[in-house]
C-alpha cells in the first residue's frame, strides 16, 4: 500500500536566495514540504496547475516581470489556495495595497521561527473555515437548467437566468456577479464560474473582468459599456473581442 503524505505542501515564491533557503530549511525541520521554491513569477501559474500547494508564501516585490502582488492577483483569479505575503515593510501603505487580494496572512521581516509557523498555521486553518462559508455563497449550475443557475446564498438556492448576467469581476478571493442591477458575492473564482457558462457568450475582456456579449451597448479598444457602467478591456484582449462580436452578430 502506498504511504499517504500528510505533510503541509508549501510553495515559495522569494528573490532573496539566502533568505528562501533559511525558510525552507526552517519549514522542513518543522515537518512541512518545500514543493518548489521561485525567485521570480516565471512559470509559477503553470507549474501550480500541476502540483497543488495547501499554501503559497509570496514575497511582495519579487524581482522580474511580475511583482509578487501581480502574481497573487492572477493566483486569486485561477486557484483556490492561501496566500501568505512576506514582506519587509508594514502599516497602512502596504495593506492598502493588497487589501484587495485578501492576503490571509503577512510575515514580517525579520520574523522568528515561532511567527512564520504561527502565522502559515493559523492561514490554513482561516481558510478551512472560510471554505465553509463557500457553501452558502457559491455558485451552482445543474444539468436540468441549461439557462438557468442557482446561487448558494445564506441556505437559499436563488435562481437566476443566465442570459441576465451583465458581467463578473474578481476581486481577491471573492469574485462579484451582476444580474439585472443587482450584486452577488460570491466565493468561486472566475474561472470557476466561466467554466459553467456558455464560452460563446461570456468572454474575459481583462484580467478581472468577463462580460455577458449580449449585454454589450457599446465599446472601443479600452472600454465595454454595459448600461450605465464601464468596464476595461485589457490590451491583449480587444482582438479577440472583436473577433466574438462578429461570431455572434453574423
Amino acid at each position: 500500500m502506498q504511504a499517504v503524505n500528510l505533510k503541509t505542501k508549501i510553495l515559495l515564491i522569494e528573490d532573496n536566495t539566502n533568505l528562501s533557503e533559511n525558510i525552507s530549511e526552517l519549514l522542513k525541520i518543522n515537518g512541512y514540504e518545500i514543493l518548489r521554491i521561485f525567485d521570480s513569477a516565471d512559470s509559477v501559474m503553470e507549474y501550480i496547475s500541476g502540483t497543488p500547494p495547501d499554501l503559497i508564501l509570496i514575497d511582495i516585490k519579487l524581482k522580474g516581470s511580475k511583482t509578487g502582488i501581480e502574481l497573487a492577483h492572477d493566483l486569486r483569479n485561477e486557484f483556490k489556495v492561501p496566500i501568505v505575503f512576506i514582506t519587509s515593510a508594514s502599516g497602512k501603505d502596504v495593506i492598502s495595497k493588497v487589501r484587495h487580494l485578501h492576503p490571509d496572512g503577512f510575515i514580517v521581516k525579520p520574523f522568528t521561527k515561532e511567527s512564520l509557523i504561527t502565522t502559515i498555521e493559523l492561514a490554513i486553518a482561516n481558510y478551512k473555515s472560510d471554505e465553509l462559508i463557500d457553501n452558502r455563497t457559491s455558485l451552482i449550475k445543474t444539468q436540468n437548467t441549461p439557462d438557468e443557475l442557482f446561487i448558494r446564498e445564506n441556505g437559499w438556492l436563488k435562481k437566476i437566468k443566465i442570459d441576465d448576467i451583465q458581467w463578473i469581476k474578481a476581486e481577491g478571493t471573492y469574485t462579484q456577479l451582476y444580474a439585472e442591477g443587482k450584486q452577488y458575492t460570491l466565493r468561486n473564482t472566475a474561472k470557476e464560474i466561466l467554466s459553467k457558462l456558455n464560452e460563446d457568450q461570456f468572454h474575459r475582456v481583462h484580467k478581472s473582468y468577463i462580460i455577458n456579449l449580449k449585454k454589450i451597448d457599446a465599446f472601443n479598444s479600452s472600454t465595454v459599456k454595459i448600461l450605465d457602467s464601464e468596464i476595461p478591456i485589457g490590451r491583449n484582449y480587444y482582438k479577440e473581442l472583436i473577433n466574438m462580436v462578429n461570431k455572434i452578430t453574423n
